[in-house]
């Protein structure tokens, strides 16, 4: 599998969470993929910013791609995913960190939202 320990840990940590934790992890990744492309993009490194905007639809296509329809707020969740990633692609097209400014807070908000979720959840066992 993996040779590097440090490989080895991070893959370990990953294979252990439950899925609220993932869908935090995933939060913070793409959160942390926006910030670094609009950086990028304000610093005229659009090659850059590139990488970190297609990882960033990547996470937003997983997530809608794990959606459970049995709940309503599933489709909630799936307009919001994909305003992200039309709001990301007009980003890329205008070359603009301004755009990618407007929804990491909102990422960040259902970020925070989910860390509360499983304090809830915590609490109640």
């Amino acid at each position: 599998m993996y040779n590097n320990p440090i490989m080895q840990y991070k893959q370990q940590s990953i294979n252990t969470m439950s899925n609220s934790e993932l869908i935090v992890k995933l939060y913070e990744e793409a959160s942390k993929d926006l910030t670094l492309a609009s950086k990028m993009f304000c610093e005229r490194n659009n090659t850059a910013a590139l990488i970190c905007t297609k990882k960033a639809k990547d996470i937003f296509q997983h997530l809608i791609s794990v959606l459970d329809y049995n709940y309503e707020i599933s489709n909630n969740l799936y307009q919001l995913y994909s305003f992200f990633n039309m709001q990301i692609i007009r980003a890329e097209i205008q070359q603009s960190g301004a755009l990618i400014d407007e929804i990491t807070p909102l990422v960040n908000d259902l970020k925070n939202t989910w860390v509360e979720a499983q304090k809830i959840i915590h609490m109640n066992k």
